[in-house]
């Protein structure tokens, strides 16, 4: 079934407004993987803690993609058709860019959240500038050239005199493929870091997980000789405990992780947006709409802060020295 429908029939009384019939939210989900899940949890907890009624005096409607756009755009279609939402609240991707197309020519705004370049996917055209639009939302990524800083002081500590060679498998899913153009860019700049990638197709998660480990493992055994390190970037397959298992059991060490299980179990470095602050942070900017703030008059904006995470024992391992600074930006999530 496409459309999921939680509604309820009353007036939603909030910041001294009061609403002649329920406010109907519509969140459209690319695929169930963790980041997807953890910002919809969060944002609904998000709307109760602002004081909106969910499922009293709010309704909140979902469409589930299964990671297929074609799945997403029909479920949109139909929906629209019959009903027409106050806000539209998309996450991910090719759910975003759906819901962008779908709601073009209406008044209806659409906030996205868990995508890594909207620039890039013809969301908005810059980041931390109001759109002037119906669009607004939240980034889902550290701004490049912090993440690339922050990897080089790391990577080539043992690698003095030479460029660190790393290595990218990953799919042809657009957030992936926009990340490793960005970083690629970056790295291009002074050379000190070089990127060699694989590319796999990108097929929806989880029927379709195991075909794409199997191209991934081919990209895998084709690098593993030519690199220092993998770099797992965002993106469905990037998130999965599968995906990085493969990397991990290599003998080419993961340096930068996408999620803290990944770094918990070896990989160097994990550094990347916090999901529950995330998700409420969503729901604030939803909150605003509400309440009357044109979404073009809010700035998409990355999230407040991220989570960091080090495995000092893989640090130990590869001779690279964690600055101290970094160890209190980690706090509690340093693993041995």
């Amino acid at each position: 079934m496409i459309v999921t429908v939680c509604f309820a029939v009353a007036c939603l009384f909030h910041a001294g407004l009061s609403f002649a019939e329920p406010v109907r939210i519509l969140m459209v989900e690319t695929m169930p993987v963790p980041a997807v899940l953890e910002h919809e949890r969060a944002f609904v907890e998000g709307l109760e803690h602002l004081g909106y009624g969910v499922g009293k005096d709010v309704a909140i409607d979902t469409i589930k993609g299964q990671g297929d756009s074609e799945r997403i755009k029909t479920g949109l279609a139909e929906y629209l058709s019959r009903h027409k939402p106050d806000i539209v609240v998309s996450f991910a991707t090719l759910a975003s860019v759906a819901a962008h197309e779908a709601l073009d020519g209406t008044d209806i705004p659409l906030v996205f959240c868990v995508v890594s370049d909207p620039v890039g996917a013809g969301l908005i055209k810059e980041v931390g500038k109001p759109t002037g639009t119906n669009v607004t939302g939240l980034v889902f990524s550290l701004m490049h050239r912090a993440k690339m800083d922050l990897a080089k002081s790391l990577l080539t500590q043992p690698f003095p005199g030479r460029p660190v060679r790393v290595g990218v498998v990953h799919s042809d899913y657009p957030a992936a493929v926009a990340e490793v153009n960005a970083m690629s860019a970056i790295a291009d700049e002074d050379g000190r870091i070089r990127f060699e990638s694989h590319k796999v197709k990108f097929r929806p998660i989880p029927e379709g997980l195991e075909s794409m480990l199997a191209e991934a493992s081919e990209g895998i055994a084709a690098l593993s000789s030519e690199v220092d390190y993998w770099w797992i970037v965002p993106g469905p397959l990037g998130e999965t405990a599968e995906f990085s298992r493969l990397l991990l059991d290599t003998t080419v060490p993961v340096g930068l992780c996408h999620t803290e299980n990944c770094c918990k179990g070896g990989g160097l470095l994990f550094i990347g947006p916090e999901n529950g602050k995330g998700g409420r942070q969503v729901a604030s900017m939803v909150d605003r709409i509400l309440t009357g703030t044109a979404p073009g008059n809010i700035p998409p904006v990355p999230p407040d802060s991220f989570d960091m995470g080090i495995n000092l024992t893989t640090a130990i391992e590869l001779n690279i020295v964690i600055p101290s600074q970094y160890l209190e930006l980690a706090g509690e999530h340093v693993w041995r």
